[in-house]
């Protein structure tokens, strides 16, 4: 009924326009004097043809409503049983209700990649920051507390705990870049400090002499991925090894005499959750620091460059855009 209803309220004007042009009719025969005989027959004919075509018309308008009414209660319905018309509007509606399913479909496909994305990083970070846990309740579970040591386990969880904040921020659309000049060897010193204690304990030898070099970049950005680098290279220098720090004009070297990487594993260093061969062997390596380095500095507009020989360290270079091009 409630179709029906529905049906005559949609039709409402050309049954009242049907009405009106009968009503027409009737007055001209009356004013002529002419034989309502006639006008009896044409009306009966003309009434009967739109009984008809009436019928037709609510039995489609009928299954369109269905296959509509199916449609919102199983978004994912296959949309070529969306109900056909001759009206230019329903095809375009149509077609909106087909783009529109698109989205959904890859906005579904996109958010399921996400959440594998998250339970993978999540697994491996888990498996990561379990380490120095179990480290600090083994320190701790002993008399003579070593408190250097402690500390050095302490602040491998503070970098964790970093890594999984800036890992959920880098594709957040209210990430915070704040893209300004500034003073290169400031940002180096603010990290050197920061990472003082693992260079004393691994007794490695820096080099590091400060310019008065500026750049156009995000001071917190930058100070994250310049760690990743120095951590890598902290983490894969043999004790008594040596760092080098290199500011240019519009370049920040940093270089290494650690293990070094080998030449089949270079292209792919900033793949998500790749090892490499010394990763695997050394048992220290998650895959995730230069992952979230690369994305860093492209997020930046920076360039970053890797070359290395197994057993002679490695080289990075960070390339940043000249003042006078970042302005155009």
């Amino acid at each position: 009924m409630e179709i029906f209803v529905s049906y005559l309220k949609k039709n409402f004007k050309i049954y009242t326009l049907f009405f009106a042009f009968v009503m027409i009719f009737y007055l001209i025969f009356y004013l002529y004097n002419l034989p309502f005989e006639a006008l009896y027959y044409a009306g009966s004919f003309c009434f009967l043809i739109a009984i008809v075509a009436s019928v037709i018309d609510y039995g489609k308008y009928r299954e369109s409503y269905r296959s509509l009414k199916f449609l919102g209660n199983n978004l994912f319905y296959n949309l070529e049983n969306l109900p056909k018309s001759w009206d230019i509007r329903v095809s375009y509606y149509n077609k909106i209700i087909a783009k529109l399913y698109d989205e959904i479909e890859n906005l579904n496909s996109n958010n399921k990649i996400k959440h594998e994305d998250l339970v993978d990083y999540y697994s491996m970070w888990v498996h990561q920051i379990k380490t120095p846990i179990a480290a600090m309740n083994f320190l701790l579970d002993n008399d003579a507390i070593d408190e250097k040591h402690l500390k050095q386990e302490l602040f491998k969880i503070e970098r964790y705990v970093e890594m999984v904040l800036t890992y959920l921020r880098l594709d957040s659309r209210t990430t915070d870049y704040l893209i300004t000049k500034v003073k290169l060897a400031n940002i180096v010193k603010e990290v050197l400090k920061k990472y003082a204690t693992l260079f004393i304990n691994k007794k490695i030898k820096l080099n590091f002499v400060p310019h008065e070099t500026y750049v156009v970049s995000d001071k917190k950005w930058l100070a994250f991925a310049m760690e990743q680098i120095l951590s890598n290279a902290i983490k894969y220098t043999k004790n008594q090894g040596e760092i080098s720090i290199k500011l240019y004009e519009n370049r920040l070297i940093i270089e290494d005499t650690g293990i070094g990487i080998t030449k089949e594993d270079l292209p792919r260093i900033f793949e998500k959750g790749f090892t490499g061969f010394n990763g695997r062997y050394e048992k220290k390596s998650s895959g995730l620091g230069l992952y979230l380095c690369k994305k860093t500095l492209d997020n930046l507009g920076h360039k970053i460059k890797i070359s290395s020989e197994v057993g002679y360290g490695t080289q990075v270079e960070i390339i940043f855009p000249k003042e006078d091009k970042f302005r155009e």
